[in-house]
C-alpha cells in the first residue's frame, strides 16, 4: 500500500492556512515549516547554539531560546545576515521534515506546508506540489483588510516574495482561492485527498 507526501505552498494572504487545516481535518499527517524551525529556535531547540555563536547573546532572549523579533529585525534588511542565519536553520530544518516524513506509516497521506517551498528548493522529491494561489488584487485587499496593512506596505511585502501566480504555475495542483468561500476552498482539497488516496 504505500504511504504518499506532498508539499503545499502559498502565496500571503492566499489561503495556504486555511488549506493547511483542511488537510489536518481529513486525516492528512500535516509539518508546517514554520513551525518546524519555531522548535529549533526554542528553548533547548538546535539552533539556538549555532545563532549565539553567529550573531552575538543578544540573539537569545532570557527563556533560552532565540529572540525571533530582534533577530528579525536585525536580517530583515541585511541580506548577508539573513543568508547566515539560513545556512544554520535551513539544513537543520531540512533534516527535521526528512525524519518526519520518513516516520509515514502504511496508508497514511503526509502534507509538508511551506511558504517559501520554491524559494528555498524544497519542491523536489514529493509526490506532487499543491500551490494555493490569489490574485494579486485579492491579495492587496486582504492584507489591508485582515492585516491592517497599507496599500504600499501590502505591495512591499508581495515584492519580496515570488508571485502567487508564478507558484501556481510551478504546482502540480493550483487551487486559486479569491472567492472568500472557505467552504469552496475546504473542497477542494478534499477533491485532491480523494484523487491522492485513489493512489495508495
Amino acid at each position: 500500500m504505500g504511504s504518499l507526501a506532498f508539499a503545499l505552498t502559498g502565496g500571503i494572504a492566499c489561503g495556504k492556512s486555511m488549506a493547511e487545516a483542511a488537510f489536518r481535518a481529513l486525516g492528512c499527517r500535516v509539518l508546517d515549516a514554520d513551525a518546524a524551525v519555531r522548535a529549533l529556535e526554542a528553548p533547548g531547540g538546535e539552533a539556538v547554539g549555532p545563532i549565539r555563536e553567529a550573531f552575538g547573546p543578544w540573539a537569545v532572549g532570557a527563556d533560552g531560546g532565540v529572540d525571533r523579533r530582534a533577530l528579525g529585525a536585525a536580517v530583515f534588511a541585511d541580506a548577508a545576515a539573513r543568508a547566515r542565519l539560513e545556512a544554520i536553520v535551513l539544513p537543520l530544518a531540512r533534516r527535521r521534515v526528512e525524519a518526519w516524513r520518513a516516520g509515514a506509516r502504511e496508508g497514511e497521506i503526509s502534507v509538508f506546508s511551506a511558504a517559501t517551498l520554491f524559494e528555498q528548493g524544497w519542491e523536489r522529491g514529493w509526490d506532487g506540489v499543491v500551490a494555493v494561489a490569489a490574485t494579486r488584487e485579492t491579495q492587496i485587499r486582504r492584507m489591508m483588510g485582515t492585516r491592517g496593512m497599507t496599500r504600499a506596505e501590502a505591495e512591499a511585502r508581495l515584492a519580496a516574495q515570488l508571485p502567487a501566480e508564478e507558484k501556481a504555475r510551478r504546482a502540480d495542483w493550483a487551487i486559486w482561492n479569491d472567492a472568500d468561500d472557505p467552504e469552496a476552498l475546504r473542497g477542494a482539497v478534499a477533491r485532491l485527498v480523494a484523487q491522492w488516496k485513489e493512489r495508495l
